[in-house]
């Protein structure tokens, strides 16, 4: 059994306390219920495109539950993905999908967390399971769906201390932006929370996203920046006496005994002492977090949302995923570039960074980051980004240059 069997396994005591087999079949039953091997009645579930690469696992019993989360998580990706993806709809839609996909994981009847949500709803409830690649932060997100396939919402469960801790972190997030004012930003609406299997289980609406958004536009990408940024009102301070400084220290001193602690903490070190606006920052502003209309934004994930972060970090987090999605040095090195004039846009001037902090903050921005992926250890799960070492510290060289250049040539 591969890695991505074996997690599937873990997954299923997780949703399915009764447990999980991952095996092969071509769909004899036609989606109904099959004795399992102990006299119980067994349920089968495809993972797509197979257990050794599973992104999305869906109900073989349901057909149009099957081709709707099939749709519903190609919305963000590429031509290509969104191509494969309309297959796949239409091979669930007929009724094929089944005799194609030979991958099975066979859940034990029992108690399972489709029932626990249909008690939270007050509906009958059937899932589709979002995966995504192997990373630390890895969790299943529930695409929750009537039989006949409607969307209802979307569920997270925590599967370890990790994704238990942002599934929490998310669910006081919604409740906090629950009564923010937010001009042109759409936030889901928190419909439950609980817990499922002694761990800690979300409920979200889904927004409505699909052919009628897009990805944002610059502008659209900066308004949304700063009116995140807005949540409280946004301070200036000396970077060296901000409670933002002294938590980063507090991280990067966490990680004593890793290799890449000593270079970091010299950055912060040797970065100019500069007067800073600091206000809320989502904390993974990406493609696949964010959609637009012209008018609108509609944002999810805020498990990383907090407070007093320099104003434009965002920004540079969804420049820099932009730029790495080809590949990573290259794209790091074209970051350096785009993120600085990003943060010389005038909107992000409007709220309050001034052109001599620009690198400063994008430095700023790559410690946080190059921490936060230490912190989670995510280069033993072979996240793109995780080798921290290999792209984060050789860019921050330059950018403590460029930042000691900005402060000395500042007007």
């Amino acid at each position: 059994m591969n890695g991505e069997a074996g997690y599937l396994t873990t997954l299923a005591r997780v949703l399915w306390p009764g447990g999980g087999v991952v095996g092969r079949g071509r769909g004899e039953s036609g989606g109904a219920r099959l004795p399992g091997p102990d006299g119980r009645e067994v349920r089968e579930y495809l993972p797509v495109p197979s257990a050794r690469r599973p992104r999305v696992i869906l109900p073989v019993a349901n057909r149009y539950a099957a081709a709707r989360g099939v749709a519903a998580f190609a919305q963000r990706h590429s031509f290509r993905q969104r191509l494969r993806a309309t297959l796949l709809t239409t091979a669930f839609a007929s009724g094929a999908a089944p005799l194609l996909l030979r991958d099975r994981l066979r859940v034990a009847a029992g108690p399972a967390i489709e029932y626990a949500l249909a008690a939270a709803l007050d509906r009958e409830v059937v899932i589709a399971i979002h995966l995504g690649p192997p990373r630390a932060n890895r969790k299943p997100v529930l695409l929750l769906l009537t039989p006949g396939g409607r969307t209802i919402g979307f569920a997270k469960v925590g599967v370890n201390e990790l994704t238990s801790r942002l599934v929490a972190a998310e669910t006081a997030a919604l409740r906090r932006l629950a009564d923010a004012r937010l001009r042109d930003i759409t936030v889901p609406r928190l419909v439950y929370a609980g817990e499922w299997n002694g761990r800690p289980l979300l409920v979200q609406e889904a927004l409505p996203v699909g052919h009628q958004t897009d990805r944002p536009t610059r502008r659209q990408l900066l308004r949304c920046v700063t009116q995140i940024a807005a949540l409280e009102p946004i301070r200036e301070n000396r970077l060296s006496t901000s409670r933002y400084l002294d938590e980063l220290r507090r991280r990067v001193a966490a990680l004593a005994g890793r290799p890449e602690a000593p270079p970091l903490r010299a950055v912060l070190d040797e970065l100019p002492d500069l007067l800073l606006p600091f206000g809320a920052w989502h904390g993974d502003l990406t493609r696949w977090n964010v959609a637009s209309t012209p008018r609108r934004a509609f944002v999810w994930d805020w498990e990383r949302l907090a407070f007093d972060v320099p104003v434009g970090m965002d920004a540079l987090h969804y420049e820099l995923t932009e730029c790495v999605r080809t590949g990573v040095q290259a794209g790091v090195h074209r970051w350096l570039d785009s993120g600085s004039r990003l943060l010389r846009d005038p909107l992000l001037h409007a709220a309050g960074l001034r052109p001599d902090s620009v690198s400063t903050v994008m430095a700023l921005y790559l410690v946080d980051l190059a921490t936060r992926y230490l912190q989670d250890r995510q280069a033993e799960a072979g996240g793109r980004l995780a080798a921290v070492g290999e792209w984060a510290l050789p860019a921050l060289a330059g950018l403590r240059e460029r930042a000691a250049h900005e402060a000395r040539h500042a007007t």
